[in-house]
Parts: structure tokens; C-alpha cells; sequence
């Protein structure tokens, strides 16, 4: 039987042998399959995940691959929505012909945006699609914006000229309590247009000291100048009975804060007769605003811009009075500052005695008060003066006590260059203290020269 057969799959044509391998092949892949199937149907399901939250999609109690990406798909569906509607609040805005409103609500709602600004040829609704920048303004606050810019635009056709004062009013505080200084101070110049139209200097002033407060926060002092000196020209004929003297002197109070910051604008580059000048406005504007303080602080500085200049006497009223009002108000560290400043400017005028009195009165200011740094300067000062009036042994005992203090200032703040130089003055001052007796045992007594150098000790004896 075994040789037929095998002459017979001898027999066998091509075609039919080419039939019979695929045939086998199709067999051998169908029982390839079904062993996948049942070992996948026999493997072990894991108790837990393999190694991650959403390494198993679906996973019961956790977030797979399908559902964060739902979520994600969602969240950006949801923005996209808010997206379209806010660019729909503008559309609308062109159907019912407020063209103004919109272009003012498209660059309030992109005055924080940093993407790059749009083309000239292209629609600022275009821009907003690409950039969408719209997420940065909820959907509320541009309803709010847009139904503000519509009331000033639509009254302001009619000619009602108080409720477009109202609407450019409200965008204005909307901004300043986002902080967007500019965009309120464009505001307010729209008001102060419409209240000077209807000659409300009330409403002006009021108006021009947020103007200037705005351009003050911002840093741009010469414009926060030129308005509130204007609100304060207007203070002085609304408030002109002694009844609104204090109103009068919120003004005075504003311009105040500008002044001092210009002049110590100007103290900073070196240029003293302008702070001076603006000193001088701001100790006027603090008077008439009764502020003791202030006065204070202006007074001191002009001296001390008087003392850089080198014209002390032209400063010495001003220290004076700075010294009496600092005692008056209490204020201890201000009298201590005025007695430093008045020792300087009678130590430039050659009044030595006056200047150690007010630098003993400064040492012992700052002593009742703790002050080290202080209680250092002065006694350096001091040693100064005493070497300069040849009175060694005090200036040593000065500049040893300066030394002692910067010691401990160094201490705490880790600077070593005072410490240097203190130890540098108070070598110079041991040295001044004994150089007149070296002088005599080198002049007259060559034998007690030799004894001092020899034990480093001088006799006592005849």
C-alpha cells in the first residue's frame, strides 16, 4: 500500500501540488489561531494595574486612555464654546451698528495680550479666531464691558451727556481695580472732556486727581504734575471757604506726594537746586495740608541738598526748624538726623565747638535708642573733629569707641570695609596721641628713647 501512495503524490501536477501546500498552510494558520485564542482566553487577569493610573484603559475606578481623552476633548470643547460666544457679542455689536464700542471692546479685551498684533489688512475679529485671545476676559466681564461701551456710545448720540459721563466712569474704575493704569487714565480723559464741556469743576477735579494718581503709579511723574497742579488750581476756587479746608488739603496732599518723589528723583542724579526747588513745593503743599511730618521731611532735606551744595548757611533756617518740629512731634530718630545734618552744616562753616555739641546730642539720641549704626557714625565724626582741633586723646578715645561699635555692626551684617577703615582711624589716632611725647624723647631725652624702645614702657619717675 505504502508504494502507490507514493507513487501517486508522484503523479501529482503541479497545480495540484501547489493546491496541497496552501491547503496545509491554511490548516497550520487556522490551528495557530485557535491556539492564540485559548491562551488568551486561559491567561490570568492582573489584581492590579500594571504599573500606572491609566495603564489599563477603562479600568474600573480609574482614568483610562479613552476617558482622559474625553475629558480633555470636552475641556476644549467647552472653551471653545465660551470662544464663540464672546466672538459673537462682538459680531453682533457691527449687525447693530456700534463700530466704536467694538473696536474699544476688541483692545480691552487684548490690552494684557501678548500674542503678536494683527496684520493691517485683517479684521481684528479675524485675530481674535486665531489668537483666541478671548479666554483672557470671562464671559461676564465682557458682557459687562460691552454693555457699558454700548450706553456711552448710544447716549452720547442722543446727546444725554450725564450717562455717558456714568458709562466712561464705570470702564474707568473697572480698570483700576484690574490695575491697568493706561487704559483707565484713557477713560478718564474721555470724562474730562465731557465734564469740562458741561463746566463741572467738581467732577474736573475729581477727575484730574485720578488722572494724576494713575500717571504717579506708573512712574510718569511731569504728567502726574501737570494735572494734579491743575486739580489743585480748581481746589483753591471750590474749596474756597475755611469749611472745606480739608478737602482742600487732600489736594495739596496729592500734589505733595509727587513733588517728593521728583525731587528725590532729581537728589539721586546728583542735581541738587532742582530738589531743592521741588523740595521747597512739597514743604509748601505739606503746610497747607497741615501735615507736621511732611513739613519735617522737607525741611531736612532741603538742608542736607543745602549741605551737598556746599552752601550751609543757606540750610541752616530749615535744619532749625526741622530739630524744633522733630522734638515737638516726638520723633527721636528725626531729631537725631537733624543734629547730624546741623553738625555738618556748622562743621562746612568752620563752627567746630556747634558742630561737636549737636554730634554729643546725636551720640546720645542714639544711645537712648539702641542705635549702634548711628551711636558708630557719630563717634567716628567726632574723632574727626578732634583730630582736626589736635585734641588727640579725645579723638583716640572716639575713634576707639567707633571701632568698638562697628565691630558689632559687622557682626551682624557682615560688612568688613567700615571695620577696615575704623581700624585704620584708630591706629592714626594712637599714634597722633603719642607722637607729641615721642617728639620730646627724641628732641630731649635720648637715654629714655633708648628705655622705651627697649620695654615699650615710658618712666614716670623725675
Amino acid at each position: 500500500m505504502f508504494i502507490p501512495i507514493m507513487a501517486s503524490k508522484k503523479r501529482l501536477g503541479e497545480s495540484e501540488r501547489r493546491q496541497l501546500d496552501n491547503g496545509g498552510s491554511s490548516r497550520l494558520s487556522s490551528v495557530n489561531d485557535k491556539h492564540v485564542v485559548r491562551e488568551t482566553q486561559q491567561r490570568p487577569v492582573r489584581a492590579q494595574p500594571m504599573r500606572g493610573l491609566s495603564a489599563i484603559p477603562g479600568t474600573a475606578g480609574q482614568v483610562g486612555w479613552k476617558d482622559s481623552a474625553d475629558q480633555s476633548t470636552g475641556i476644549r470643547s467647552q472653551a471653545d464654546q465660551h470662544a464663540k460666544m464672546k466672538e459673537n457679542i462682538c459680531t453682533q455689536l457691527l449687525i447693530d451698528g456700534y463700530v466704536q464700542s467694538y473696536v474699544d471692546l476688541f483692545y480691552l479685551t487684548h490690552r494684557n495680550d501678548s500674542t503678536p498684533q494683527h496684520r493691517g489688512d485683517e479684521f481684528p475679529q479675524a485675530a481674535m479666531a486665531k489668537t483666541g485671545a478671548f479666554s483672557v476676559v470671562e464671559l461676564p466681564e465682557m458682557e459687562f464691558l460691552r454693555d457699558q461701551l454700548v450706553a456711552a456710545e448710544h447716549c452720547k448720540r442722543r446727546g444725554e451727556i450725564p450717562d455717558v459721563m456714568a458709562a466712561y466712569d464705570s470702564l474707568a474704575t473697572y480698570c483700576a481695580e484690574k490695575q491697568d493704569n493706561k487704559t483707565m487714565i484713557f477713560f478718564y480723559e474721555k470724562c474730562l472732556e465731557i465734564v469740562r464741556l458741561v463746566k463741572d469743576q467738581i467732577s474736573e477735579m475729581r477727575v484730574l486727581s485720578q488722572i494724576g494718581s494713575g500717571y504717579h503709579a506708573t512712574g510718569e511723574l511731569e504728567q502726574a504734575r501737570q494735572y494734579l497742579e491743575l486739580c489743585v488750581a480748581i481746589a483753591k476756587v471750590v474749596y474756597e471757604h475755611d469749611d472745606d479746608e480739608e478737602l482742600r488739603g487732600e489736594a495739596y496732599e496729592q500734589l505733595g506726594n509727587v513733588y517728593v518723589d521728583l525731587a528725590l528723583r532729581h537728589e539721586q542724579a546728583k542735581q541738587f537746586v532742582e530738589a531743592i526747588d521741588l523740595y521747597k513745593l512739597r514743604l509748601d503743599c505739606a503746610v497747607k495740608s497741615h501735615n507736621p511730618e511732611a513739613q519735617a521731611h522737607s525741611q531736612f532735606k532741603i538742608g542736607t541738598c543745602y549741605n551737598a551744595l556746599n552752601e550751609p548757611a543757606n540750610g541752616l533756617s530749615f535744619l532749625e526748624t526741622n530739630l524744633a518740629v522733630a522734638r515737638q512731634i516726638g520723633d527721636a530718630e528725626g531729631e537725631g538726623n537733624a543734629c547730624a545734618a546741623l553738625a555738618t552744616a556748622h562743621e562746612k562753616l568752620g563752627n567746630q565747638q556747634l558742630s561737636i555739641e549737636f554730634l554729643n546730642q546725636y551720640v546720645a539720641i542714639a544711645t537712648r535708642a539702641e542705635n549702634i549704626v548711628n551711636q558708630a557714625d557719630a563717634c567716628a565724626r567726632l574723632g574727626q573733629i578732634y583730630t582736626a582741633s589736635q585734641n588727640f586723646q579725645r579723638a583716640r578715645e572716639m575713634h576707639d569707641k567707633n571701632y568698638e561699635l562697628v565691630q558689632a555692626v559687622a557682626a551682624r551684617s557682615g560688612d568688613r570695609l567700615q571695620q577696615n577703615i575704623s581700624r585704620v582711624s584708630v591706629g592714626a589716632a594712637r599714634a597722633n596721641d603719642i607722637l607729641a611725647m615721642l617728639l620730646t624723647l627724641v628732641k630731649d631725652d635720648f637715654h629714655g628713647l633708648l628705655a622705651w624702645k627697649n620695654t615699650r614702657a615710658v618712666s614716670t619717675t623725675e
